[in-house]
């Protein structure tokens, strides 16, 4: 018995590949609002001696760099372009963001000839990640069925217009 359509159903599968970076992208972003959303609250609420609010206003929702078009990965962090000056000098929380999510431990600073004791870790991501996580999953879970099957459907008659 022979198989017929298997190469105009190999075909369609590939063009719908190519043509899901963009709601795939779109959906992602649309999911992970929540998540930004409580990042930039946990930040403001954080016990910091200083707080210029550049930390806050850096968040923002971004590919991840060298990942596929067909497999885009999305996360919450600090946009590396933000820098702000502020009465305590330059501030690029891309910098320091990690140091406040996860802490320091002891370390030598030479440039003031002591050693510092170490900050405890006071974590704004990691928090906002578990507190949504199932809504980011549901609202991505929501938005993607309807777009890729109105791709496919413009596929569809892209086809049989041929």
């Amino acid at each position: 018995m022979a198989v017929r359509g298997s190469r105009e159903a190999s075909a369609a599968m590939r063009e719908l590949s190519r043509q899901i970076a963009v709601p795939l992208g779109a959906t992602s972003r649309f999911a992970l609002q929540p998540t930004l959303r409580a990042a930039k609250a946990n930040v403001r609420a954080l016990p910091l001696k200083e707080s210029t609010g550049t930390l806050a206003a850096s968040l923002v929702i971004k590919q991840k760099p060298r990942t596929s078009k067909v497999n885009p990965t999305f996360q919450v962090g600090p946009n590396a372009a933000v820098q702000r000056a502020t009465q305590y000098g330059s501030r690029r929380p891309v910098r320091y963001a990690h140091l406040i999510e996860f802490g320091t431990a002891p370390h030598y600073q030479p440039e003031r000839g002591a050693v510092h004791p170490g900050t405890r870790p006071m974590p704004f991501l990691t928090p906002a990640y578990f507190a949504t996580r199932e809504d980011v999953v549901k609202r991505f879970g929501q938005k993607i069925g309807p777009e890729m099957e109105k791709r496919a459907a413009k596929l569809a008659k892209k086809a049989g217009k041929t």
